[in-house]
């Protein structure tokens, strides 16, 4: 069961959720407290009179930027792999690959030191 979920990630987005934890006290009841029912495994809050079951429903999912993100990592990934392949079978292409990738590494450094 989740208790509660909080976040500032612009990656996570919680509907109809609540941050509060359900809980019970040991001495006499009284109204708006509330309470874990385990013989119906939901949550109860007390009127002043009886316990009522409280409706709750959480929908949990990713937000469109968080999905755009892992689209873009997967799409990554293959091409990575692919390259890594052509790679394997061309010698002269991994040469290229590392020569290309030291020379960033170059004008990362020149751009670093103002050159």
């Amino acid at each position: 069961m989740i208790k509660s979920i909080a976040t500032s990630s612009p990656y996570v987005s919680v509907i109809n959720g609540y941050a509060g934890i359900p809980s019970m006290s040991p001495g006499a009841q009284s109204a708006g407290m509330l309470r874990w029912n385990t013989s119906s495994n939901c949550v109860e809050v007390y009127n002043g009179m009886s316990w009522h079951t409280v409706e709750t429903s959480v929908n949990l999912d990713l937000t469109e930027r968080a999905d755009r993100a892992i689209k873009w990592a997967e799409s990554k990934m293959q091409e990575e792999s692919k390259l890594q392949a052509l790679m394997d079978r061309h010698p002269g292409l991994r040469e290229a690959h590392d020569k290309y990738e030291m020379l960033k590494v170059l004008v990362a450094q020149q751009e670093i030191n103002g050159v």
